[in-house]
């Protein structure tokens, strides 16, 4: 299949803990204040199936503090199951049929507030891939918050 590389969307992302895990996954969403990105629609099914990728439950690299949306300054809190989390302040990953991606948990939010569309590819990962609660992406999960 051949990539899109777009506004950073599927480069190697070499950010966390990847690295010492021994993979390189792609990075997705990783905007920037003046940064121009794709936006478009996507479809409720994705939002809803990437929602639980951002509590802090199955998130990684987790710092203290949050940081605002660089791209409209608000700090965002999204209902996760029931729970109000503040995002800002972890990473996500998102594992596909060929790669892992890698993502900051404001992805929701570019999504909902800034109409920002991911590559097809990390959407079609989200929709069809091993859920938060699977074994295959619990491993991975604690795995990388093993080392980190």
């Amino acid at each position: 299949m051949a990539r899109r590389e777009r506004d950073g969307d599927l480069m190697p992302y070499g950010g966390c803990v990847d690295a010492d895990f021994g993979y390189e996954p792609l990075g997705i969403g990783w905007l920037r204040r003046k940064q121009d990105f794709v936006t478009g629609r996507v479809s409720a099914e994705f939002v809803a199936k990437l929602l639980p990728y951002c509590h802090p439950a199955v998130t990684v690299c987790r710092q203290r503090k949050p940081m605002p949306c660089p791209l409209c300054g608000e700090t965002v809190v999204a209902d996760i199951d029931g729970d109000s989390v503040v995002l800002g302040s972890a990473e996500i990953r998102i594992i596909g049929d060929d790669d892992i991606y890698a993502a900051p948990d404001l992805i929701c939010h570019y999504i909902a507030a800034h109409q920002y569309q991911p590559p097809a590819e990390f959407i079609q990962a989200v929709v069809s891939g091993p859920l938060p609660d699977s074994i295959e992406f619990r491993a991975l999960i604690n795995a990388l918050n093993t080392i980190s």
